[in-house]
Formats: C-alpha cells, structure tokens, sequence
C-alpha cells in the first residue's frame, strides 16, 4: 500500500460493530434501515433468538456487514466527539439521536511489547472476562503494571468475523511475573 502504515484507510476492521445508546423504541428493521445505505447487514443482540424480541433490549445492538469496506464507510460518515464515533439515528418517537460506533480495528488484536523476547507457551496465562472494547496494547500495559515482564498480548476474535471474544493471552518474559500473575487469579 502506498500509504503509510499510520494512515486510517490502511487500517482494517471486524465486519461485527457495536452501536450504543440506541433510541429505546427503535425495532429491527429501522437500525437495519439506518445503516443500510453502508453495504448489506445482519441486525444482532445477545439472545435475540431465544428472546423473540424485535427490539434490542438494552439501547444497544451489533451490525454485521457482508463486506469490510462497509465499516470503513461507515467510519468515513460518522461524527468524532472526544475520540468517540457517532451517527444520527431515528425511531418512531426520536428524530436524529446520536448513536455511538464502536467498529473493532483488526490490529489492536495483538501487541508485541518487547520484540526481542521470544515467546514462550510455558508462560502464556488466558485472562477471561476481558470487556470487549479493551485493547491488546491495554491489556499489556495492565498486567505489566501488575505483574512486569509482559511481552506480548493478545486479545482472541472469532474466526469468522473478527470480533473479540472477551478473553485474551498475555505472555511474560520470565518466571517471576509468570507466577505472580497466576497466583494473583484475578485481577
């Protein structure tokens, strides 16, 4: 690619984002309308099949595009406010509410730390209930404040879509903070 590695065209994304603060009374098929013009897309919640709900339980929902391109468009029409994305939406009883985008970018999967350790499986932890909008780079940052010696972090995605799953693996550069990180369990 021409441009650098920088540069927000350069960067991919899951073809799974999350959309916040929708209008309470907004159904399926007006978020599906709202969103549409950026390319085909499934409307998704946690538990919408065995709900049977037409309405997304808690203001908010998961759009999931066909095609990658379409997250970029939607980026690219989106308000930045304090490093958040927002788009208008409307319901029924609300014109023009603003909904924030939480599109996941595919690099801030993994970070390297230390590039000049070598990655050992023995002192790799899984670090479950991971919030879905953390980072790798945080995660390092995180258990290196704990526990030092972190060199790399990674968040782990479905397969297909790209998406964090809520977990992540973190691995240390040494035994020390290997065993202080598990002995911690929980952080």
């Amino acid at each position: 690619s021409p441009h650098s590695q920088g540069s927000e065209h350069t960067a991919r994304y899951s073809r799974k984002v999350f959309v916040g603060g929708l209008p309470p009374d907004i159904d399926e098929d007006e978020i599906t309308t709202s969103f549409r013009r950026f390319g085909p897309l499934v409307v998704d919640w946690p538990h919408k099949a065995e709900s049977k709900s037409y309405f997304p339980p808690k203001g908010y929902a998961f759009l999931l595009f066909q095609d990658e391109n379409s997250v970029q468009q939607l980026i690219d029409s989106c308000i930045t406010d304090d490093d958040k994305l927002y788009l208008c939406v409307s319901s029924q009883t609300i014109k023009d509410k603003p909904v924030q985008i939480r599109p996941w970018r595919l690099a801030d999967a993994d970070y390297v730390l230390d590039a000049t350790m070598s990655l050992d499986p023995r002192k790799t932890v899984f670090v479950g209930g991971v919030p879905r909008p953390l980072k790798a780079f945080e995660l390092a940052m995180i258990m290196d404040r704990l526990y030092g010696g972190v060199c790399y972090a990674g968040i782990d995605t479905d397969p297909e879509l790209k998406y964090p799953k809520g977990a992540g693996r973190v691995a240390f550069a040494n035994q020390q903070s290997y065993i202080a990180a598990i002995s911690a369990r929980f952080v």
